[in-house]
């Protein structure tokens, strides 16, 4: 009705791996949130480009360019630079969550996603939209 904090956010989520977007996709639009969906690095720019959301989700290792060069090109962009960016990654090394935050990233999860600890950072991230996504997933 007006009130800012009733309004839906957007977060982008961009993973090459079919079923892991398509289970964040649903887990998030199921708690209220519009969802953009890349499965590609330059589809990932592109939709920031276009829709500047409110979240970025992104895996490291996607095809045509990286999760990396992704973010660096979504952080140059002034209108962008303060969207926050969670890296994704399926593999644990060090260099791989420092090279996130090095690029940009606010923080960074590994794989599979704990959804306690996505619903945490959405809540840091996204303080005006207050969702358990955890929830979602017990039935």
């Amino acid at each position: 009705m007006g009130n800012d904090s009733q309004r839906v956010a957007t977060v982008l989520v961009a993973d090459s791996d079919e079923d892991d977007l398509s289970l964040l996709n649903s887990v998030l639009a199921l708690k209220g949130f519009d969802v953009l969906g890349a499965d590609d690095g330059q589809k990932a720019v592109d939709l920031a480009m276009r829709w500047r959301p409110d979240l970025i989700l992104i895996e490291l290792k996607l095809p045509i360019i990286s999760g990396f060069t992704a973010i660096r090109r979504i952080k140059k962009v002034a209108s962008l630079r303060d969207i926050p960016v969670i890296a994704v990654s399926t593999s644990h090394p060090t260099s791989h969550r420092q090279l996130a935050l090095a690029a940009g990233c606010a923080a960074h999860l590994d794989k599979p996603i704990d959804f306690d600890q996505l619903d945490a950072l959405i809540n840091e991230f996204l303080p005006g939209f207050q969702w358990e996504l955890a929830s979602v997933l017990v039935h």
